[in-house]
Order: C-alpha cells, then sequence, then structure tokens
C-alpha cells in the first residue's frame, strides 16, 4: 500500500477512520429497527399519530420498521473493510430519506417535538454526512 492509499483511507475524515463506529451505530439502529419491527407486528402499540405524526401515521409501521433495518444492514455492510462506497451511498440516501420524512412527519403534522429533533436534528445530519464521504471519497 503506498502513502497515498493510506493517506486516502486513513485521512482525518474518513470513513475508513469512523467505520468501526458508524458500524456499531448501524447495528443499533438495525436492532431498534427489530424491536419496532416486532411491535409492529403485535399491533404497532407505539405507533400512533400523536408520536409520529399524520404524515408517517398514513403508511404501515413495518413499512418503517423494514426500510430503517435494510438501510442499516446495506450501510453496515457497505462500511467492512474493504469500504463498498456504493453500498454506504445507497444506505446512507435511504437512512437519509427516512429521517428527513421522519422528521417532517413530526414536526409539521403534529408529532411530538423532541422525537422530531432526534430525527431531524441528529441521526438526519449523521447520514447525510456518512453519505457525503462515501460520494466524495468514490469520486477522488
Amino acid at each position: 500500500m503506498t502513502v497515498l492509499e493510506w493517506t486516502f483511507r486513513k485521512g482525518t475524515h474518513s470513513l475508513g477512520r469512523y467505520a468501526p463506529l458508524l458500524c456499531g451505530m448501524q447495528i443499533s439502529l438495525f436492532i431498534v429497527g427489530t424491536i419496532f419491527w416486532v411491535d409492529a407486528m403485535m399491533g404497532a402499540r407505539h405507533f400512533d399519530p400523536n408520536t409520529w405524526g399524520e404524515f408517517a401515521y398514513a403508511f404501515p409501521a413495518e413499512m418503517w420498521a423494514g426500510w430503517n433495518m435494510a438501510a442499516s444492514a446495506i450501510t453496515f455492510v457497505g462500511l467492512i473493510d474493504p469500504i463498498k462506497r456504493q453500498m454506504v451511498i445507497i444506505g446512507g440516501t435511504l437512512h437519509s430519506l427516512q429521517f428527513a420524512l421522519l422528521a417532517y412527519s413530526i414536526t409539521m403534522t403534529g408529532g411530538e417535538i423532541p422525537v422530531g429533533l432526534y430525527s431531524g436534528a441528529f441521526f438526519l445530519p449523521l447520514h447525510m454526512w456518512i453519505t457525503w464521504r462515501a460520494v466524495t471519497d468514490d469520486t477522488r
């Protein structure tokens, strides 16, 4: 491995540097999605418009849980060394879209604002960064 390859892969803000942390986060999101899926299959007791907003409630809880699990799995596999940037781009984009839609639903259609802040102020920017790094690292 040349110095340039090593610098690119292990650069200050590269996905390679943060991949272990991001993999742990994706595993956690997958587990949360699984718990949400089980809850949805048992009647979705915790999926109501007062928490998630009317927009999110218009779609089945199983869809949101499956979307979360799929995006987490794709991103996780993409982050395993060697990093598969295309998979990270797809998974990060799916997550970003989901968190943007949830933030919209929660804050604009009657959900709980603290839940919307988690979605829109933490998860959305983080997954946008993951996607952006995968895109910019891939084009170098």
